[in-house]
């Protein structure tokens, strides 16, 4: 006895699997919507997080800043260091010049320290008056300053203690002093005015002692216009 024959089931169409597939990969696309989305805010964070860091770079620039004066610093203290040039040059300046000089008034007859000359009983009393840019003793400038000194007083009697000049009306220059050895010759231009027999030694004896005085020498020789004083006087008549 035979079984009976059984048909097999008819196999899904191609047309039928592809249905399939299309709806199960637009149930996983619903399903991955949600993940799609999230990336597309993740990149806002990034941004807001790189202006935070912004502001570190002004705090950079103020780093630097405190180094950068420095210099500016170092370079101001130079200047007041060029104060030391001056210095210097006022080293090198010459030695100040003395500021005194010797001469010589008449006093009485008699008066204390007084140097006694031929004449009439007086004597001379050294002083000292105040010049500049004489030089030393030994200097003919300062030789000079000290007759000068005694020309320019035109007033016979000198201070309070009595004292005179004998010069007061003359009227003389210095043309040219030299000091040779033990002696001073000076040279003056003009005219020695006496006031008397008694004036003319007077006279002699300031120009000689205040000669010798500031050229530190033992005589002197005085010359009015190139001829010596003692004949100079003697001829006046």
């Amino acid at each position: 006895m035979s079984r009976p024959r059984i048909a097999p089931r008819p196999l899904l169409t191609t047309g039928a699997l592809t249905a399939v597939l299309v709806l199960g990969l637009s149930g996983c696309g619903l399903g991955g919507g949600d993940a799609t989305e999230s990336p597309s805010t993740s990149p806002t964070p990034p941004s807001s997080s790189a202006s935070e860091s912004a502001p570190a770079s002004p705090s950079a620039s103020e780093s630097v800043s405190p180094s950068a004066s420095a210099p500016s610093q170092s370079a101001s203290t130079s200047p007041s260091t060029s104060a030391s040039p001056s210095a210097s040059e006022s080293g090198s300046e010459p030695a100040a010049a003395a500021t005194e000089a010797t001469v010589y008034w008449v006093g009485p007859a008699g008066q204390a320290g007084g140097i006694e000359f031929p004449g009439c009983g007086e004597v001379l009393i050294e002083d000292s008056v105040p010049v500049s840019g004489a030089g030393s003793v030994g200097d003919p400038a300062l030789v000079e300053a000290g007759l000068q000194a005694l020309f320019a007083e035109r007033n016979f009697d000198v201070g309070s203690d009595g004292l005179m000049n004998a010069l007061y009306q003359s009227e003389l220059t210095v043309q040219d002093v030299t000091i040779e050895g033990d002696t001073v010759t000076v040279d003056l231009n003009g005219q020695p005015m006496s006031g008397g027999t008694c004036a003319d030694p007077q006279i002699i004896a300031q120009l000689q002692n205040t000669a010798i005085a500031n050229a530190g020498t033992y005589t002197a020789e005085i010359l009015v216009d190139g001829e010596p004083i003692e004949e100079f006087m003697s001829q006046k008549g």
